[in-house]
Protein backbone atom coordinates (compact mmCIF):
# COMPACT_ATOMS: atom_id res chain seq x y z
CA UNK A 1 0.00 0.00 0.00
CA UNK A 2 2.73 2.25 0.40
CA UNK A 3 4.17 2.43 -3.25
CA UNK A 4 -0.10 3.25 -4.73
CA UNK A 5 0.00 6.42 -1.89
CA UNK A 6 3.57 7.66 -3.38
CA UNK A 7 1.76 7.52 -7.01
CA UNK A 8 -1.04 9.05 -6.15
CA UNK A 9 0.73 11.94 -4.17
CA UNK A 10 2.77 13.00 -7.17
CA UNK A 11 -0.28 12.68 -10.00
CA UNK A 12 -1.25 16.39 -10.54
CA UNK A 13 -4.20 17.33 -8.32
CA UNK A 14 -7.45 18.08 -11.00
CA UNK A 15 -7.72 21.73 -10.08
CA UNK A 16 -4.47 21.81 -11.86
CA UNK A 17 -4.89 20.19 -15.02
CA UNK A 18 -8.48 21.77 -15.87
CA UNK A 19 -6.91 25.42 -16.43
CA UNK A 20 -3.96 23.61 -18.27
CA UNK A 21 -6.74 21.62 -20.58
CA UNK A 22 -8.93 24.59 -21.28
CA UNK A 23 -5.92 26.82 -22.53
CA UNK A 24 -4.75 23.90 -25.04
CA UNK A 25 -8.50 24.03 -26.31
CA UNK A 26 -8.49 28.05 -26.38
CA UNK A 27 -4.66 27.64 -28.80
CA UNK A 28 -6.49 25.15 -30.88
CA UNK A 29 -9.95 26.84 -31.84
CA UNK A 30 -7.57 29.98 -32.76
CA UNK A 31 -5.91 27.94 -34.90
CA UNK A 32 -8.67 26.47 -36.32
CA UNK A 33 -10.38 29.40 -37.06
CA UNK A 34 -7.00 31.17 -38.55
CA UNK A 35 -7.02 28.59 -41.10
CA UNK A 36 -10.13 28.65 -42.30
CA UNK A 37 -10.25 32.00 -42.53
CA UNK A 38 -7.44 31.81 -44.58
CA UNK A 39 -9.05 28.90 -47.00
CA UNK A 40 -11.56 31.22 -47.52
CA UNK A 41 -9.80 34.42 -48.72
CA UNK A 42 -7.22 31.93 -51.10
CA UNK A 43 -10.41 31.04 -52.79
CA UNK A 44 -11.11 27.48 -51.17
CA UNK A 45 -13.93 28.12 -49.40
CA UNK A 46 -17.78 28.65 -50.24
CA UNK A 47 -18.00 30.88 -53.38
CA UNK A 48 -20.93 33.44 -52.87
CA UNK A 49 -23.49 33.06 -55.94
CA UNK A 50 -23.02 36.22 -57.93
CA UNK A 51 -26.58 36.47 -59.04
CA UNK A 52 -27.42 36.83 -55.78
CA UNK A 53 -25.28 39.95 -55.63
CA UNK A 54 -27.52 42.09 -58.01
CA UNK A 55 -25.09 43.46 -59.95
CA UNK A 56 -25.36 43.21 -63.78
CA UNK A 57 -23.02 43.15 -66.38
CA UNK A 58 -24.09 46.68 -67.62
CA UNK A 59 -23.64 47.65 -63.62
CA UNK A 60 -20.84 48.50 -61.63
CA UNK A 61 -20.48 47.17 -58.09
CA UNK A 62 -21.56 50.55 -56.42
CA UNK A 63 -24.78 49.91 -57.83
CA UNK A 64 -26.31 50.36 -61.27
CA UNK A 65 -25.16 52.41 -63.91
CA UNK A 66 -25.70 56.72 -63.65
CA UNK A 67 -29.07 57.01 -65.31
CA UNK A 68 -28.07 59.91 -67.42
CA UNK A 69 -26.35 57.27 -69.60
CA UNK A 70 -28.72 54.51 -69.84
CA UNK A 71 -31.09 57.26 -71.08
CA UNK A 72 -28.48 58.52 -73.42
CA UNK A 73 -28.38 54.68 -74.56
CA UNK A 74 -32.25 55.29 -75.13
CA UNK A 75 -32.15 57.83 -76.94
CA UNK A 76 -29.42 56.82 -79.74
CA UNK A 77 -31.57 53.72 -80.23
CA UNK A 78 -34.70 55.36 -80.82
CA UNK A 79 -32.99 57.54 -83.28
CA UNK A 80 -31.27 55.20 -84.74
CA UNK A 81 -34.42 53.14 -84.98
CA UNK A 82 -36.86 55.76 -86.31
CA UNK A 83 -34.53 56.76 -88.99
CA UNK A 84 -34.03 53.16 -90.20
CA UNK A 85 -37.59 52.46 -90.45
CA UNK A 86 -38.35 55.90 -92.59
CA UNK A 87 -35.09 55.04 -94.77
CA UNK A 88 -36.57 51.28 -95.31
CA UNK A 89 -39.15 52.22 -97.58
CA UNK A 90 -40.13 48.47 -98.65
CA UNK A 91 -40.42 47.31 -95.04
CA UNK A 92 -38.57 44.47 -95.82
CA UNK A 93 -36.18 45.18 -92.31
CA UNK A 94 -32.84 45.93 -93.82
CA UNK A 95 -31.00 48.92 -96.33
CA UNK A 96 -30.03 48.61 -99.30
CA UNK A 97 -27.24 50.94 -100.52
CA UNK A 98 -29.81 52.79 -102.68
CA UNK A 99 -32.18 53.18 -100.19
CA UNK A 100 -29.74 54.39 -97.46
CA UNK A 101 -28.21 56.88 -100.44
CA UNK A 102 -31.50 58.09 -100.97
CA UNK A 103 -32.83 58.90 -97.06
CA UNK A 104 -29.66 60.95 -97.12
CA UNK A 105 -30.34 63.00 -99.75
CA UNK A 106 -33.98 63.37 -98.63
CA UNK A 107 -32.28 64.31 -95.27
CA UNK A 108 -30.06 66.62 -96.92
CA UNK A 109 -32.65 68.76 -98.81
CA UNK A 110 -34.99 69.09 -95.89
CA UNK A 111 -32.15 70.52 -94.04
CA UNK A 112 -31.22 73.06 -96.93
CA UNK A 113 -34.61 74.13 -97.60
CA UNK A 114 -35.55 74.62 -93.75
CA UNK A 115 -32.63 76.87 -93.43
CA UNK A 116 -33.32 79.02 -96.40
CA UNK A 117 -37.18 79.48 -95.23
CA UNK A 118 -36.33 80.14 -91.88
CA UNK A 119 -33.42 82.41 -92.62
CA UNK A 120 -35.22 85.75 -93.40
CA UNK A 121 -37.62 84.93 -90.14
CA UNK A 122 -34.67 84.93 -87.72
CA UNK A 123 -32.76 88.00 -89.83
CA UNK A 124 -35.53 90.11 -88.87
CA UNK A 125 -36.29 89.15 -85.55
CA UNK A 126 -32.63 90.21 -84.55
CA UNK A 127 -32.29 92.86 -86.87
CA UNK A 128 -34.01 96.03 -84.05
CA UNK A 129 -31.56 98.04 -82.72
CA UNK A 130 -31.58 99.98 -85.31
CA UNK A 131 -33.87 97.95 -87.93
CA UNK A 132 -31.82 98.61 -90.96
CA UNK A 133 -31.70 95.91 -92.93
CA UNK A 134 -28.10 95.03 -91.69
CA UNK A 135 -27.55 92.12 -88.67
CA UNK A 136 -24.78 93.55 -86.02
CA UNK A 137 -22.52 91.25 -83.92
CA UNK A 138 -23.40 93.54 -80.92
CA UNK A 139 -27.36 92.43 -82.07
CA UNK A 140 -26.80 88.67 -82.35
CA UNK A 141 -24.57 88.37 -79.84
CA UNK A 142 -27.45 89.67 -77.44
CA UNK A 143 -29.98 87.25 -79.06
CA UNK A 144 -27.66 84.44 -78.84
CA UNK A 145 -26.97 84.96 -75.45
CA UNK A 146 -31.04 85.42 -74.71
CA UNK A 147 -31.41 81.86 -76.04
CA UNK A 148 -28.86 80.73 -73.71
CA UNK A 149 -30.33 82.22 -70.66
CA UNK A 150 -27.77 84.68 -70.07
CA UNK A 151 -28.19 88.53 -69.62
CA UNK A 152 -25.65 90.77 -70.99
CA UNK A 153 -24.51 91.45 -74.90
CA UNK A 154 -20.62 91.74 -76.76
CA UNK A 155 -20.18 94.74 -74.25
CA UNK A 156 -20.45 93.19 -71.18
CA UNK A 157 -18.34 93.48 -68.43
CA UNK A 158 -14.70 91.16 -68.36
CA UNK A 159 -16.10 90.04 -64.71
CA UNK A 160 -19.08 88.55 -65.85
CA UNK A 161 -17.32 87.43 -69.05
CA UNK A 162 -14.97 85.89 -66.80
CA UNK A 163 -18.20 84.15 -65.20
CA UNK A 164 -19.36 82.28 -68.01
CA UNK A 165 -19.09 78.68 -68.88
CA UNK A 166 -15.73 77.16 -70.76
CA UNK A 167 -18.26 76.09 -73.39
CA UNK A 168 -20.66 79.09 -73.81
CA UNK A 169 -16.83 80.80 -74.06
CA UNK A 170 -16.08 78.47 -76.87
CA UNK A 171 -19.32 78.99 -78.87
CA UNK A 172 -18.74 82.82 -78.66
CA UNK A 173 -15.23 82.67 -79.88
CA UNK A 174 -15.87 79.97 -82.70
CA UNK A 175 -19.27 81.70 -83.48
CA UNK A 176 -16.80 85.38 -83.97
CA UNK A 177 -14.41 83.04 -86.19
CA UNK A 178 -17.30 82.20 -88.42
CA UNK A 179 -18.60 85.65 -88.59
CA UNK A 180 -15.77 86.91 -89.43
CA UNK A 181 -15.28 84.41 -92.58
CA UNK A 182 -19.13 85.45 -93.47
CA UNK A 183 -19.15 89.58 -93.34
CA UNK A 184 -17.33 90.39 -97.24
CA UNK A 185 -18.81 93.88 -97.05
CA UNK A 186 -18.54 95.05 -93.49
CA UNK A 187 -16.63 93.19 -90.09
CA UNK A 188 -19.20 94.40 -87.67
CA UNK A 189 -22.58 93.62 -89.66
CA UNK A 190 -24.23 90.70 -92.00
CA UNK A 191 -26.48 90.86 -95.04
CA UNK A 192 -29.58 88.51 -95.48
CA UNK A 193 -27.36 86.48 -97.66
CA UNK A 194 -24.03 86.88 -95.38
CA UNK A 195 -26.04 85.89 -92.58
CA UNK A 196 -26.99 82.52 -94.10
CA UNK A 197 -23.46 81.79 -94.89
CA UNK A 198 -22.94 82.92 -91.23
CA UNK A 199 -25.35 79.87 -90.18
CA UNK A 200 -25.42 77.25 -92.82
CA UNK A 201 -22.36 77.62 -94.86
CA UNK A 202 -23.76 74.61 -96.82
CA UNK A 203 -27.01 76.51 -97.95
CA UNK A 204 -25.16 79.62 -99.47
CA UNK A 205 -25.49 79.93 -103.09
CA UNK A 206 -22.65 82.85 -102.15
CA UNK A 207 -20.33 79.91 -100.92
CA UNK A 208 -20.88 77.89 -103.60
CA UNK A 209 -19.84 80.36 -105.98
CA UNK A 210 -16.90 81.13 -104.37
CA UNK A 211 -16.15 76.98 -104.35
CA UNK A 212 -17.11 77.16 -108.33
CA UNK A 213 -14.43 79.96 -108.59
CA UNK A 214 -12.00 78.03 -106.59
CA UNK A 215 -12.08 74.73 -108.45
CA UNK A 216 -11.95 76.93 -112.06
CA UNK A 217 -8.72 78.62 -110.59
CA UNK A 218 -6.89 74.96 -109.74
CA UNK A 219 -7.88 72.99 -113.13
CA UNK A 220 -8.69 75.81 -115.81
CA UNK A 221 -5.55 75.62 -117.46
CA UNK A 222 -6.22 77.56 -120.46
CA UNK A 223 -8.17 80.53 -118.64
CA UNK A 224 -11.64 79.94 -120.35
CA UNK A 225 -14.10 79.63 -117.73
CA UNK A 226 -14.49 76.12 -118.68
CA UNK A 227 -13.06 72.61 -117.56
CA UNK A 228 -12.68 70.14 -120.73
CA UNK A 229 -12.20 66.14 -119.05
CA UNK A 230 -8.38 66.58 -119.45
CA UNK A 231 -8.34 69.52 -117.02
CA UNK A 232 -10.61 68.27 -114.54
CA UNK A 233 -9.06 64.75 -114.54
CA UNK A 234 -5.49 65.88 -113.91
CA UNK A 235 -4.69 64.21 -110.62
CA UNK A 236 -1.84 66.49 -109.44
CA UNK A 237 -4.23 69.58 -108.78
CA UNK A 238 -6.35 68.54 -105.96
CA UNK A 239 -5.05 71.14 -103.56
CA UNK A 240 -8.46 73.62 -102.85
CA UNK A 241 -6.89 75.66 -100.14
CA UNK A 242 -7.19 75.07 -96.76
CA UNK A 243 -11.31 74.59 -95.30
CA UNK A 244 -12.65 74.08 -98.84
CA UNK A 245 -14.62 71.41 -98.11
CA UNK A 246 -14.83 69.45 -101.83
CA UNK A 247 -14.89 65.66 -102.60
CA UNK A 248 -12.63 64.63 -105.31
CA UNK A 249 -11.83 61.12 -106.96
CA UNK A 250 -8.19 59.80 -106.96
CA UNK A 251 -7.75 58.64 -110.13
CA UNK A 252 -7.42 59.71 -113.88
CA UNK A 253 -10.87 56.95 -114.96
CA UNK A 254 -12.79 57.62 -112.13
CA UNK A 255 -12.58 61.78 -112.94
CA UNK A 256 -13.05 60.99 -116.24
CA UNK A 257 -16.11 58.74 -116.03
CA UNK A 258 -17.44 61.46 -113.65
CA UNK A 259 -17.05 64.16 -115.42
CA UNK A 260 -18.72 62.54 -118.34
CA UNK A 261 -21.56 61.21 -116.34
CA UNK A 262 -22.08 63.82 -113.24
CA UNK A 263 -20.73 67.25 -114.69
CA UNK A 264 -21.27 67.26 -118.46
CA UNK A 265 -24.94 67.54 -118.44
CA UNK A 266 -25.41 68.64 -122.18
CA UNK A 267 -22.70 66.43 -123.26
CA UNK A 268 -20.67 69.13 -125.31
CA UNK A 269 -17.38 68.05 -123.54
CA UNK A 270 -16.89 70.92 -121.68
CA UNK A 271 -18.44 71.99 -117.92
CA UNK A 272 -19.62 75.78 -117.27
CA UNK A 273 -19.90 77.38 -113.77
CA UNK A 274 -23.77 76.10 -113.87
CA UNK A 275 -22.91 72.53 -114.36
CA UNK A 276 -20.07 73.16 -111.74
CA UNK A 277 -22.48 74.78 -109.24
CA UNK A 278 -24.79 71.76 -109.82
CA UNK A 279 -21.71 69.57 -109.23
CA UNK A 280 -20.95 71.15 -105.95
CA UNK A 281 -24.19 71.78 -104.16
CA UNK A 282 -24.28 69.58 -101.28
CA UNK A 283 -27.87 68.46 -102.84
CA UNK A 284 -26.29 66.94 -105.59
CA UNK A 285 -27.15 62.65 -105.61
CA UNK A 286 -23.58 62.26 -105.78
CA UNK A 287 -22.71 63.34 -101.92
CA UNK A 288 -25.62 61.18 -100.54
CA UNK A 289 -24.09 58.23 -102.49
CA UNK A 290 -20.62 58.61 -100.90
CA UNK A 291 -22.32 58.77 -97.46
CA UNK A 292 -24.26 55.80 -98.18
CA UNK A 293 -21.28 53.57 -99.51
CA UNK A 294 -18.60 54.76 -96.35
CA UNK A 295 -21.53 53.78 -94.10
CA UNK A 296 -22.02 50.39 -95.89
CA UNK A 297 -18.41 49.99 -95.73
CA UNK A 298 -17.97 49.97 -92.39
CA UNK A 299 -21.03 48.73 -90.98
CA UNK A 300 -21.95 45.78 -93.55
CA UNK A 301 -20.24 43.31 -90.85
CA UNK A 302 -20.87 40.35 -93.36
CA UNK A 303 -20.63 42.49 -96.50
CA UNK A 304 -23.71 41.38 -97.97
CA UNK A 305 -25.02 44.37 -99.34
CA UNK A 306 -27.59 44.56 -97.11
CA UNK A 307 -28.01 46.41 -93.55
CA UNK A 308 -29.33 45.59 -91.05
CA UNK A 309 -30.31 47.35 -87.71
CA UNK A 310 -28.55 45.36 -85.26
CA UNK A 311 -25.70 46.23 -87.50
CA UNK A 312 -26.36 49.71 -87.86
CA UNK A 313 -26.82 49.45 -83.39
CA UNK A 314 -22.95 48.19 -83.57
CA UNK A 315 -21.45 51.01 -85.39
CA UNK A 316 -24.06 53.67 -83.83
CA UNK A 317 -21.44 56.24 -83.35
CA UNK A 318 -20.60 57.03 -86.77
CA UNK A 319 -24.78 56.86 -87.79
CA UNK A 320 -25.53 59.40 -85.13
CA UNK A 321 -22.96 61.91 -86.19
CA UNK A 322 -23.75 61.23 -90.11
CA UNK A 323 -26.38 62.75 -92.19
CA UNK A 324 -28.47 60.21 -91.90
CA UNK A 325 -29.37 61.16 -88.47
CA UNK A 326 -28.06 64.72 -87.32
CA UNK A 327 -27.49 66.37 -90.86
CA UNK A 328 -27.26 70.16 -89.31
CA UNK A 329 -24.34 68.91 -86.87
CA UNK A 330 -22.79 66.78 -89.58
CA UNK A 331 -22.83 69.88 -92.16
CA UNK A 332 -21.25 72.30 -89.44
CA UNK A 333 -18.78 70.14 -88.37
CA UNK A 334 -17.53 69.97 -91.95
CA UNK A 335 -17.60 74.00 -92.69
Amino acid sequence: MAKPAKFLRNVPRLSTLFPLVLYVLFILCILVLAFSSRSHSDGKGPKTEQAGSGVSSNESPNGPAPLVYRKLEESVVKELTEAFAKADTNGDKHLTVQELAKFINFKIREHIDEAIRTNPIMFVEIDHKPRDGLVSWDEYQGYWLRGQGIQGDSHMKKSAFDKLDRKVKESIARDKAHWMEAARTDPLSLTLDEFLSFRHPESSTVNLLNLVDDILRQFDVDGDDHLTVEEFSDVQTTDLGEGKKFILSQNVRERREEFTKVIDKNRDGKADRGELLSYVDPRHPRYAIQEASTLFTLADANKDKKLLMHEMLAKSAIFISSKMVHTAESFHDEF
